[in-house]
């Protein structure tokens, strides 16, 4: 089964998304995998020459990319629970890896979240977000775990 994990950048704590965060439901991501615009890479034109010259670092950076996650949040408590994990991700920077993948992303919230209203499916309320975050590091790294 398919675990996802958040941790708070310069704090031990991991938390299991669906654990940590009782009613929390993962729907789906997009802009995991996606890789950002490489920064410090430039090119010059010469009249004398029909190839463009290319100057790149040894180390490649990149601007940042966009990654939403859509949640779920299930049960009584799905606005309680709605609550928490928003406290949990609105500042600072996180860490999100999950085991089908093995890929890490350091985020940062940066657009408001707008929850749906309640959503009943038989006798069982729920509520859906997208939280859209940057990715800092501009493109996923491996996760290895320890």
């Amino acid at each position: 089964m398919v675990k996802f994990y958040m941790q708070k950048d310069g704090e031990d704590t991991i938390k299991n998304l669906e654990v940590d965060f009782v009613g929390l439901k993962y729907s789906k991501c997009t802009g995991l995998l996606s890789k950002g615009k490489i920064k410090n890479k430039y090119t010059e034109t010469y009249a004398e020459s029909d190839e463009l010259r290319i100057n790149e670092s040894d180390v490649i950076t990149r601007e940042a990319t966009n990654i939403t996650f859509t949640f779920f949040f299930v049960g009584v408590e799905r606005i309680e629970t709605y609550d928490a994990f928003y406290n949990y991700v609105k500042s600072g920077k996180i860490k999100y890896h999950d085991t089908q993948r093995k890929k890490q992303a350091l985020l940062s919230l940066m657009e408001a979240v707008e929850p749906s209203e309640d959503i009943w499916v038989g006798s069982t309320p729920y509520i859906k977000a997208d939280f859209k975050f940057k990715n800092l590091w501009g493109e996923c790294k491996d996760y290895v775990e320890n």
